[in-house]
């Protein structure tokens, strides 16, 4: 497997050579942003139990298993997407800063393949441009040469990310993830469920107007989705309402207050990014 390695400049040489120039130019094509086109979404569920059950789908009836319209997969409809870039875009960007680079495993087994530790993940070396930084990635507990493939691509991943690659994906996909490992419910915050619409609970509760089944149905994922923080999942709420003809549909919620799904949706949208808002000046 070639190496990339950096020739010595010449003891007459003043400042950088080609070679070095080369190298930075290299280097900053690996923090280019990617093309929208490139990036994909990768479902990553939020519920604990989807996740440890062998089905990646719990006995709640609410987490049941759907086509997702936005990623394409057949998954738990509690799920939240990741930004992502494959491993045929990443090593078509590894090769445009680099026609050399390579990457090795940091450790080998008693066969001389590549050594994965006891989590069943990867340790690599990534080299590019004469440089050289490790990566981990694994295949989230699957078995078989698809799952090493996967875990090869992920340590790719990974380590590229080191060099700046995809960086700002990254960013944003930890934070989504973190916020799925401790996710908040409606009645976190005071709301409850099992009603076509959450309300806060020290509000009274008049017996809402039925709603369509499909106005039903996304009114329960706005109340699952509630505290998720996350713009996207109420944006494609949103859009599959605007589809199927029921953003504008009235319904009377639990307060007794005549509304739509848009309205609800705007009212939430507004104040995430009223909170993040709040955020962002408070790091500032």
């Amino acid at each position: 497997m070639p190496q990339g390695t950096e020739a010595p400049a010449g003891s007459m040489a003043e400042g950088q050579t080609s070679h070095t120039q080369n190298q930075a130019t290299g280097l900053a094509k690996l923090r280019e942003d990617f093309p929208k086109e490139q990036i994909q979404k990768l479902p990553r569920l939020r519920c604990p139990q989807c996740r440890d059950s062998r089905t990646k789908v719990c006995e709640n009836p609410r987490h049941a298993k759907a086509e997702c319209k936005e990623c394409g997969n057949y998954v738990s409809v509690w799920h939240l997407h990741l930004d992502y870039v494959g491993h045929a875009e990443l090593t078509n960007r590894l090769l445009e800063a680099d026609p050399l680079w390579s990457w090795e495993p940091l450790a080998f087994d008693q066969r001389g393949l590549p050594a994965f530790d006891e989590n069943g993940g990867l340790w690599i070396r990534l080299t590019v441009c004469g440089h050289t930084r490790l990566g981990y990635g694994d295949s989230q507990g699957k078995r078989g040469p698809n799952a090493v493939k996967e875990a090869i691509g992920d340590a790719l991943r990974n380590a590229a990310m080191r060099f700046g690659a995809a960086l700002d994906l990254w960013a944003k996909s930890d934070l989504r993830e973190a916020q799925s490992e401790h996710p908040k419910t409606a009645e976190d915050e005071g709301y409850v469920t099992g009603g076509a619409l959450t309300a806060r609970s020290e509000r009274p509760s008049p017996a809402p107007s039925a709603p369509s089944e499909h106005l039903s149905r996304l009114l329960r994922q706005v109340a699952d989705c509630w505290n998720s923080n996350n713009l996207l999942i109420f944006n494609q709420i949103g859009e599959d309402g605007s589809q199927h003809g029921v953003l504008d549909e009235e319904f009377t919620d639990k307060r007794g207050v005549v509304t739509t799904l848009r309205k609800v949706l705007d009212d939430r949208i507004e104040e995430i990014r009223a909170a993040q808002g709040g955020d962002e000046r408070s790091a500032a």
